[in-house]
């Protein structure tokens, strides 16, 4: 059945591709990565049973002889047995530690998938920015080797020198290597993202296709969202330890023993009971309570700065987000406008009658407008995915 499933996934990206949101949910349910972190809650759960299970009785047997002056030998016996009690407020901190290192865990596990959907993300948004790029690379090639072909034409008829000639193929040129060198970091992107989401090519002469838009739109709205962010989770649950920790030594021993016993001899039996309890002379863990004490000051004073850092970031970012939305409807504009430029020249270029300075001027700024064009609707995937993940949008 699961063969079946991989099959029919696969066939279903080589004939028509995978967006983002089908690429995240098939890795998600396929990633080794997260299903070993997902094993860290039981293992804590097992850890926290080791912790508070109540420690075995101890049995003591004694057999005894007796020498009788009378010259007969009796034997005589000693039961006892006895048990470890924790004190309440030993028992309440134990108890409390198990509850705050289950929420430390996962914390770690939901820093852990945060982390790992923010790099996805991430990973996802530089392959699609690649293979833009390369497409936009081609479209100016193509510009780029137009001009070149007429100016060409021109150096052929006489009407151009040759320095002119040079200079408009070497920048041709050097767009071809360009686009090898993106051709080459968009395969290793494209490889990338199939191991993660477990895809494997072996055996296949097939392309699988993956969808190239980006996550996020280009807007300056942005969500705002009250829960805490991975980091600031962790550090809840961290203080919590400390707190389990003061508990634990409030009192100044942890446990006592209660024993119960009978000795049998030739003429007499005796019932014992009693409770062996630990004196605080030398030690009544004060040290542990100031220790305990200290580290939860310090969490707290951290957290108090991470959560005024956190809320500074996230500010940051919006307000980022606005200005390069308004850069990118500006570049835009500017886009079209040089387009205009570009091909009103290239026009009067072909019939003589304009220059070619003003011509590769033209072409070269239309080219840094779209690369600028390109990298700002990057940038802003970027900020909105490092926004969602402060926000704790990744926590699910």
């Amino acid at each position: 059945m699961m063969k079946t499933i991989i099959i029919f996934f696969t066939l279903s990206l080589t004939l028509f591709g995978m967006s983002y949101k089908e690429f995240k949910r098939y890795t998600l349910k396929n990633s080794n990565i997260l299903k070993s972190q997902t094993l860290t809650l039981q293992t804590a759960q097992q850890q926290n049973n080791i912790l508070l299970r109540t420690s075995n009785p101890t049995l003591n047997v004694e057999a005894s002889n007796f020498d009788l002056k009378t010259g007969g030998n009796t034997l005589g016996y000693s039961v006892s047995a006895s048990q470890t009690i924790r004190t309440g407020s030993y028992m309440n901190g134990l108890q409390n530690k198990a509850y705050a290192s289950t929420l430390l865990s996962k914390a770690f596990v939901t820093q852990g998938r945060a982390g790992y959907l923010k790099a996805l993300e991430g990973l996802y948004t530089q392959y699609v920015y690649e293979n833009k790029l390369l497409s936009l690379l081609q479209q100016e090639y193509t510009l780029s080797n137009r001009v070149t072909q007429m100016v060409k034409e021109r150096y052929t008829s006489g009407s151009e020198n040759k320095v002119a000639y040079l200079q408009a193929r070497t920048e041709t040129l050097t767009l071809k290597t360009q686009m090898y060198t993106t051709k080459q970091q968009q395969s290793n992107l494209y490889y990338q993202l199939l191991a993660i989401a477990g895809v494997s090519k072996s055996g296949s002469n097939k392309k699988v296709s993956l969808e190239k838009r980006f996550i996020y739109s280009v807007s300056s709205k942005t969500k705002s969202s009250s829960r805490l962010s991975p980091k600031q989770q962790l550090m809840n649950a961290q203080e919590k330890i400390y707190q389990s920790d003061l508990a634990m030594n409030q009192s100044s021993f942890r446990n006592y023993d209660v024993y119960a016993g009978m000795d049998k001899e030739p003429d007499q039996s005796i019932l014992r009971f009693g409770v062996n309890i630990p004196l605080s002379i030398h030690n009544d863990r004060s040290e542990e309570r100031m220790l305990a004490k200290l580290k939860m000051q310090q969490t707290q004073l951290d957290k108090k700065q991470l959560n005024i850092n956190t809320g500074s970031q996230k500010q940051m970012i919006k307000a980022g987000i606005r200005e390069l939305s308004a850069q990118y409807h500006a570049l835009n504009t500017l886009q079209k406008e040089q387009q205009e430029l570009t091909t009103l020249l290239q026009e009067g270029y072909k019939i003589a009658k304009g220059s070619l300075f003003q011509l590769m001027t033209a072409k070269n700024k239309l080219i840094q407008t779209r690369k600028a064009l390109l990298q700002t609707q990057k940038i802003i995937n970027d900020q909105k995915i490092e926004l969602r993940f402060l926000q704790g949008d990744y926590n699910d």
